[in-house]
């Protein structure tokens, strides 16, 4: 069997994006709609075989969580295999992807970072676990490979009173173990950061309390306490890397209402900034080498990325929190010094962005799954409205990390593959109820409304606490692939 058909089989598709019908590349050439209008019969297995898609500009880095995670990537441009092979727990593979969009298939969860993690080291993210989360017990990162500035770190952030520790996987030893209390941080300097270039990390807690933020540079939505990029309380480090300051950006696409926020420097609990910002807004603050708390008494986003104190373009790339918060969604706010990547995880996908200072529509499309469109508006803000699920990235020029949201599909997969095996017990007891025995194809029926709308809540329900449609449910159950 070819790559090609191989995937087509994973995917249990009747069709691969091709290079031959409506869509949009980065390239400008285009790519076709791999889902065709049938419906397909429910997945027959009882586990997951793990599928997503991600864009990066040069490089892939796969993060192991657990041992023999058998891993592809495939080019979704040429629809060949770019490789393929076995990730171990606590191991990482360096894949020299090159531009473009890529599908991950793998029997177990990873993590994905992107951009140029190893090309270039003036970076800055926060650390995503094999779910998407930027909370939890077990995180690995691998570091960029040498130091940015004097001024880069590690920091670790607990939201809870957390036993901490920090193993360094490729020397094999303990780089920190400690306990934070909640609420506290602990950094890992540029002394002890300048021996740990292109190591692994190993970050360990008590309890899923834990975030991590790696600080080579400015480029990146915060997360709060919830896990997701999208809250009411949030700390961070702001740095001065790269020409002394660094914009945060506070940003309130979430309600109609006015919402108050403030700004408070946790070291000396002297307030930054308080204030209002009005629905559909953003207040920007430049600042240095402050590490801060952000609450707000409604749903904000909060990011730290150049669009204040710089003017030009800015080598950095970060994806957009969206409204939230775990980064695919249907409604982006963003900044940017010159580029929007738009990357589609549905089919069919009609999107548009709006300047946001002016009101004016400065571009709309029509996406496929896997399928992205790189946009140039020039620095400033704004707004990606897209029919379903989508991630948006800003920056410019190719130098930029950061974790794909792709792995936030997984626990979604996960929480629709478990309410499908309920339905069919379901559907069992109701038909031996009738006296009816049922056969494999009633069985394996697509969802009713009654059930697809079931199954949307049961998402929402979950620990992912994602917002799905009952479109973007129903096409997840398509190209789901069991065992």
């Amino acid at each position: 069997m070819t790559d090609r058909s191989t995937l087509l089989a994973i995917f249990g598709l009747t069709s691969l994006l091709s290079l031959s019908a409506a869509g949009q590349s980065l390239q400008g050439r285009t790519l076709a709609s791999a889902t065709t209008s049938r419906q397909v019969a429910l997945p027959s297995g009882k586990r997951l075989m793990y599928t997503t898609y991600f864009y990066t500009a040069k490089e892939a880095v796969i993060h192991g969580y657990q041992d023999n995670t058998r891993v592809r990537i495939v080019s979704l441009d040429k629809g060949g295999t770019v490789w393929r092979g076995v990730v171990a727990r606590g191991q990482v593979k360096l894949i020299p992807t090159g531009a473009g969009a890529f599908a991950f298939v793998a029997d177990k969860k990873a993590s994905i970072l992107v951009g140029t993690p190893s090309f270039c080291t003036a970076v800055g993210y926060w650390v995503r676990d094999r779910d998407g989360s930027f909370r939890s017990d077990y995180l690995l990162s691998q570091l960029p490979s040498s130091l940015s500035a004097r001024t880069a770190r590690v920091i670790l952030w607990s939201w809870d009173d957390t036993a901490v520790s920090v193993y360094d996987r490729t020397s094999q030893r303990e780089i920190f173990k400690g306990r934070l209390q909640q609420n506290g941080y602990h950094t890992l300097d540029s002394n002890i950061l300048r021996a740990l270039s292109s190591h692994l990390l190993e970050f360990r807690a008590d309890k899923p309390a834990l975030s991590v933020q790696i600080y080579y540079d400015e480029g990146f939505f915060v997360p709060a306490d919830n896990g997701r990029a999208s809250g009411r309380f949030f700390q961070t480090f702001v740095g001065s890397i790269t020409n002394g300051a660094n914009d945060l950006t506070l940003i309130n696409q979430h309600g109609n209402d006015h919402v108050k926020v403030s700004v408070t420097d946790l070291q000396s609990e002297a307030l930054v900034w308080h204030g209002r910002i009005a629905p559909g807004r953003s207040h920007t603050l430049t600042l240095s080498d402050r590490y801060l708390r952000v609450t707000s008494d409604e749903d904000i986003s909060v990011s730290v990325a150049p669009i204040k104190h710089y003017r030009g373009l800015y080598a950095e790339h970060h994806f957009s929190a969206g409204r939230d918060g775990a980064g695919i969604d249907t409604d982006h706010y963003l900044t940017t010094t010159h580029e929007l990547w738009l990357f589609s995880y549905y089919d069919h996908n009609r999107i548009r962005v709006i300047d946001v200072a002016t009101g004016k529509q400065i571009y709309r499309g029509k996406l496929g799954a896997g399928q992205a469109a790189a946009i140039h508006p020039g620095q400033g803000i704004y707004r990606v409205y897209a029919e379903k699920g989508i991630s948006t990235m800003g920056g410019g020029a190719v130098c930029g990390a950061e974790y794909s949201p792709a792995g936030s599909l997984f626990a979604i997969d996960e929480a629709l593959l478990k309410v499908v095996m309920q339905i069919k017990a379901q559907r069992r007891q109701q038909a031996i109820s009738r006296g009816h025995t049922l056969s494999n194809t009633e069985l394996n029926a697509p969802l009713r409304g009654d059930e697809l709308r079931r199954a949307v809540r049961a998402v929402k329900a979950s620990p992912v606490n994602a917002t799905l449609t009952p479109s973007e449910a129903a096409e997840r159950l398509k190209k789901m692939s069991t065992y």
